[in-house]
């Protein structure tokens, strides 16, 4: 009886720790939408990499993207999107061809990536942060996903007319 009830103070140790690195965020509580700076400085990128060319995204990779469908300066968006409590809002995201996309991470210490299946649009947000994409893709469905969170569900759906 003794061992077990070891085994289940280790397992809950354990799931403690694991559920603190995920981290609570206050931000995670609410809702993003309508939220936040607006205008030219909610397009900062994920970082101020200055003088320093190799500086790159917090979380590896680049700020932003490469190839034809890449991530713009600041200028109006045609649709918002809000990645805040491991989720997409909303959870099909409906554009046109050419449509310009703000990402919003409207979480304070957690990063995410917005990240369309199988295509050249991969946008990486360190928390708090807003990035616009232009969506360059042939009508269709296509999967959206976080890279750092799709075990824990994070999808959604990216309809292109």
């Amino acid at each position: 009886m003794r061992g077990v009830r070891i085994r289940v103070l280790v397992s809950l140790a354990a799931l403690s720790v694991l559920a603190a690195a995920c981290g609570d965020d206050a931000n995670d509580a609410g809702g993003s939408t309508g939220a936040g700076p607006t205008g030219a400085t909610a397009a900062t990128g994920a970082t101020d990499s200055g003088d320093d060319p190799g500086a790159g995204s917090l979380y590896g990779g680049s700020n932003g993207m490469t190839g034809a469908t890449g991530a713009t300066g600041a200028k109006d968006a045609d649709v918002s999107v809000s990645l805040n409590n491991y989720l997409f809002d909303p959870g099909t995201v409906k554009v046109g061809g050419g449509d310009v996309v703000a990402v919003r991470n409207g979480n304070a210490r957690t990063p995410h990536t917005f990240t369309v299946v199988a295509e050249d649009v991969d946008l990486e947000l360190a928390p708090l942060t807003t990035e616009t994409v232009t969506i360059d893709l042939a009508p269709g469905t296509y999967e959206l996903i976080c890279r750092f969170h799709e075990s824990l569900g994070m999808t959604a759906t990216l309809k292109v007319s």
